[in-house]
């Protein structure tokens, strides 16, 4: 082969070099381009599932708390009207106070009788929501809820609902619903310029940054779907069509021919009636950056062969030192510029989750004032039940002293109202406290309890040498609370037990005073254990708890310089064990 053979096979080998680099510059820049855009939609879907998550747990608590207030259920027996007035302005106040667009209170045919929009035009009053799944579900299982368009106001909502209770055959008088605007949330999505989509169970949009896409499908509905969204009367009169096309590579093509635009569809599930929330990325971006990259490497190679051409001789040292320094250069532009922008989107972030963290903290206080004086009244009702029977067989003695703790669980009321404040601040005064005997007293409360489910209590003291079991450092309010809660929590575990057992161990530990709980019930799940003392984490079903029993008892033994932990038992079960510090010089009951 001579000379001119070889250039000629030299210069097509370059050649090809050269564009087998450039198409993997173009490859490497848009993998990098969508990675970075994955990256950042999960990012961002976390945060506005969070806040969608904030909003909805505001109200959660709420209508269960309405339903169970004599006020509203005697309305609900009111056959003359004579509570609508005063349930009325009851509502329409709370509704203010919460935010909630809407507080209306039903009857067991679905008929609106009270309604805090009672005032206006569009008023629910007299309505009839029986068809709504949010009346049926809550009439059915005790709480429901739905997303739906108004019927009577024409306005989208979020409805949750729960079951006012009282009825004299055991069923539901009624059901109390709240109706909660996502507008603003929708709002703040639009302004952050991003594609960002909620939908329902069925693919049906529900919220969008872009107006226009709302009530529009993701897929195809079935004849049950379009069926039942009818009978709900869900998206009234909205035909629902598709909001675009589904490509083979699972990117979602919008618009006409001439408008038509290409998404990228991150989706992330939502635990709210099987929602997903869609974040959008734009394809066409990503096409654009490759292609940048593509031009900006065939321009710098060219000008690379060119000075190559030019300096081959005279300056090939001086072009490699130049080469070096401009790329550099580039690369050091281009870090911090990714720098600023990436420091940018972390302090947007951070203002956004210091907002949902307020919302939530609003949520946590109502619920823990919620569940600290549900236990006093748990003994009250107790002891009044007990008191009726002992009325009844002609045992008033008996019954008086009844009475008496009842009027003494009042004090503990005011009392525990008084240090609700020691949740929101580290330790706290102590003074001796008779562990014995406060764990004498909660069993008491429970004693009813134990007995309904049948189940054997054993308790196991400790033998010292002066024959008395020391105090503990603290205060009985807390220590109550503390044991109430384990002890609850732990009857909880044994509702579906056969033969349900519950041992209860004191030891004394050095310096310390250690109590063991420990049931036969079905255990605790390895993957909750983690999360166990965490606020509002719960394994019981809905409606069965708030999930701040344990998160209140960490919070207790830690401000009381103790330590709690819990796990389960070789033979089956659970334990939890609390170790408290005994005070010198103070004896407890003799055993």
């Amino acid at each position: 082969m001579n000379m001119r053979n070889w250039g000629i096979a030299a210069f097509t080998g370059l050649a090809l070099l050269v564009l087998a680099g450039l198409w993997l510059i173009w490859q490497w820049q848009y993998t990098q381009a969508m990675q970075d855009a994955e990256r950042h939609a999960q990012n961002r879907l976390a945060l506005y599932s969070s806040s969608l998550e904030g909003a909805l747990e505001r109200f959660a608590y709420l209508p269960r708390l309405l339903g169970r207030q004599p006020l509203v259920q005697a309305a609900l027996m009111d056959d003359v009207g004579i509570f609508a007035d005063q349930v009325n302005a009851h509502l329409a106040e709370v509704a203010e106070r919460s935010g909630a667009e809407a507080i209306f209170l039903m009857d067991a045919q679905g008929v609106t009788v009270a309604a805090s929009n009672h005032a206006t035009d569009d008023s629910f009053l007299g309505h009839h929501y029986a068809f709504r799944p949010y009346f049926r579900d809550a009439m059915s299982s005790g709480q429901g809820e739905f997303y739906a368009i108004g019927s009577t106001t024409g306005r989208p909502g979020y409805f949750i609902s729960a079951a006012v209770e009282g009825g004299n055959d055991g069923r539901p008088q009624g059901v109390l619903a709240l109706k909660v605007s996502l507008e603003n949330l929708q709002e703040s999505w639009r302004q952050a310029g991003e594609k960002v989509l909620l939908s329902d169970a069925n693919g049906v949009v529900i919220l969008s940054s872009r107006p226009d896409w709302r009530y529009h499908r993701l897929g195809e509905l079935s004849t049950q779907a379009r069926e039942e969204i009818h009978e709900q009367r869900q998206f009234m009169d909205h035909p629902l069509p598709a909001l675009g096309e589904r490509l083979r590579d699972g990117s979602l093509k919008t618009g006409n021919q001439g408008h038509a635009e290409r998404f990228l569809n991150m989706s992330l599930d939502q635990a709210t009636l099987g929602w997903t929330m869609h974040y959008l990325v734009p394809v066409r971006p990503l096409y654009v950056s490759a292609r940048n990259a593509l031009l900006a490497a065939a321009g710098s190679t060219l000008a690379l062969l060119l000075l190559g051409l030019w300096l081959r001789e005279r300056q090939k040292r001086q072009r490699l030192r130049d080469r070096e320094a401009r790329i550099i250069h580039e690369a050091n532009e281009r870090l911090e510029a990714r720098v600023t922008e990436r420091t940018r989107e972390l302090q947007e972030a951070q203002t956004e989750l210091v907002q949902a963290g307020k919302l939530a903290a609003l949520g946590t206080m109502a619920a823990g004032i919620a569940h600290e004086l549900n236990q006093p009244l748990l003994g009250i009702h107790t002891y009044a039940a007990n008191g009726e029977r002992l009325l009844a067989r002609g045992r008033g003695d008996a019954a008086e002293e009844n009475f008496q703790r009842i009027q003494a669980l009042c004090e503990r009321l005011g009392t525990l109202i008084r240090q609700l404040k020691l949740f929101a601040r580290k330790g706290g005064a102590r003074e001796p406290v008779d562990l014995m005997a406060r764990l004498g007293f909660v069993l008491e409360l429970l004693d009813e309890r134990i007995k309904q489910q049948g189940v054997t209590l054993r308790i196991s003291s400790p033998e010292t040498t002066s024959g008395a079991i020391p105090w503990v450092a603290g205060d009985e309010v807390r220590i109550e609370q503390l044991l109430t809660n384990l002890l609850r929590n732990a009857l909880d575990a044994l509702r579906n037990v056969a033969s349900p057992m519950l041992t209860i161990t004191v030891e004394v530990s050095a310096a310390r005073l250690v109590l063991t709980i420990t049931d036969n019930g079905p255990g605790i799940d390895t993957t909750a254990l983690e999360k166990l003392f965490d606020p509002f984490y719960t394994t019981k079903a809905v409606g069965d708890g708030l999930g701040l029993g344990l998160f209140i008892s960490y919070g207790i033994v830690q401000d009381l310089g103790g330590r709690i932990t819990a796990g389960n038992r070789q033979a089956g079960g659970a334990w939890f064990q609390v170790e408290l510090l005994t005070l010198e010089g103070d004896t407890g009951h003799e055993r």
